[in-house]
């Protein structure tokens, strides 16, 4: 049996083919070319109004560039987080997963199937481990170094305009400050301001300098930061998916039959869905019929039991010679307690094939007599992996009922009544053997008389093999 399988590469899908990527050296041509314009190239390094204007465009270009770093750190880190939070929830799932059956060897466990399970807890704990490396690596290669490059690389550049602004009025008021002198002024004082001047000057250049050394490092680093540290990404999210790939790739074979299992399983469940509620429907008719009160007790004597076997049964006991065991009469009854309280408690009664009447406290798991297994084994045949778990969980029920307790009435020696001690008692009926009497009420006339024939023609059955082997 087949599955289908979505096509990785439909035609309806839309998205980025091979084609649409430019051409990579092209594309680096003219991105080299349109970075270096007039207006970064600082041709000149005088102090004059064209080298403020480039610097006034680099800062402005830097700022624009700050606000879309903080942008994109921001998104990151959003990014990072929600992987981590899919790597818990991964591993959630598989503890949830886990405890639901994987890995476990109880009868539950067994019977949905939890030792396969297993393997697909642990398929969910590597894509976990696949999937926290690439979270770690979009930590590493992309959020750690936006948060260096804005800290560090974008702030030297505020600093840097912030010194140089200082630098800027220190050397302006030096300037005033030898322009304001007089002629009359003292050569010592003269010379002392125009020292204080000159070092303001200096202080004024290094300053420019600086700033312009921090916006073309911020130039030359967006030329590869970004692409470096994206392109890391893909690599990362490319060994991501490769080794989910790898492990999915091995694990299908696997996969594939456990879907084909689970088809089955699916189809002979419906089919015994239907045989369920066709032998329910059969039920409910035949105990309508029998709920039908007769208007006499068949071949049951008042005084005790007659001595005629119904064919019927007689048939079916003989077939318990060849070793098929078979259910006569199943049902529940009241039976009143041999205590001194004398009361009245519900057991589970079975008539079988071999002339036992034994009842039980609580209701057996499985139908009792014989059961075909065909069923079963149809489906397991197709499927080796889930055999030894099944016949595992089989063998657990088996045994859960052998552990019932059961009470065998011997029906060889007895005679049946057909009323109780109580002559007030409606539906009663006794089965008297030399060691103990059963008092046993029946829901309905019909039931009761059915109980009384079905067992009397049980006790013929067996008296007439007793005289037939004399």
């Amino acid at each position: 049996m087949t599955f289908p399988r979505s096509d990785p590469i439909s035609p309806e899908r839309k998205g980025i083919q091979y084609s649409d990527f430019p051409d990579l050296a092209r594309f680096l041509h003219h991105f080299r070319t349109e970075s270096d314009n007039s207006m970064t190239a600082f041709i000149k390094l005088d102090d004059s109004p064209m080298f403020q204007k480039q610097v006034r465009y680099l800062e402005q270009t830097t700022d624009e560039l700050k606000t879309r770093c903080q942008k994109l750190h921001k998104g990151s880190k959003k990014y990072m987080d929600g992987l981590g939070e899919a790597c818990n929830m991964d591993l959630l799932f598989a503890d949830a997963l886990e405890a639901f059956g994987g890995g476990q060897d109880d009868p539950v466990s067994v019977s949905i199937g939890g030792p396969i399970m297993s393997k697909f807890v642990t398929a969910f704990r590597e894509i976990e481990m696949f999937k926290e490396l690439l979270r770690s690596q979009v930590e590493h290669l992309l959020v750690d170094r936006l948060t260096l490059f804005l800290s560090e690389d974008l702030q030297a550049t505020k600093d840097a305009r912030k010194r140089l602004d200082k630098a800027s009025h220190a050397y302006d008021q030096a300037r005033e400050k030898v322009a304001s002198l007089k002629k009359s002024t003292r050569d010592e004082v003269v010379a002392e301001l125009e020292e204080e001047q000159q070092n303001a000057k200096s202080a004024f250049e290094r300053s420019r300098f600086n700033l312009v050394n921090s916006l073309m490092n911020i130039e030359a680093k967006k030329k590869y930061t970004f692409l470096e540290s994206l392109s890391a990404i893909m690599d990362a999210h490319l060994r991501y998916f490769k080794l989910g790939y790898e492990l999915l790739s091995q694990m299908e074979p696997f996969i594939h039959q456990v879907l084909t299992y689970a088809q089955q399983s699916k189809e002979q469940a419906s089919i015994d869905q239907d045989r369920l509620a066709k032998r329910i429907q059969e039920f409910r008719t035949q105990a309508e019929m029998n709920e039908a009160v007769p208007n006499h007790l068949g071949h049951v004597s008042v005084n005790g039991v007659g001595m005629s076997s119904d064919k019927n049964i007689d048939a079916i006991m003989q077939s318990t010679t060849k070793g098929t065991v078979q259910t006569i009469k199943q049902s529940y009854l009241l039976k009143r307690s041999s205590s001194l309280r004398a009361d009245w408690k519900r057991r589970f009664f079975v008539l079988d094939s071999r002339g036992n009447l034994y009842y039980h406290r609580v209701l057996p798991n499985k139908p009792v007599g014989t059961q075909s297994t065909n069923s079963l084994a149809s489906t397991e045949q197709h499927s080796r992996m889930f055999g030894r778990f099944r016949s595992r969980h089989n063998r657990a029920a088996s045994h859960d009922d052998e552990n019932l307790e059961c009470h065998t009435v011997d029906l060889r020696t007895s005679t049946i009544k057909a009323d109780a001690e109580d002559s007030d008692l409606r539906l009663c009926f006794r089965i008297i053997s030399p060691m103990k009497t059963y008092t046993l009420q029946a829901e309905n006339e019909g039931d009761r008389i059915d109980w009384m024939n079905k067992i009397t023609g049980v006790i013929a059955s067996l008296l007439n093999s007793q005289l037939k082997q004399k």
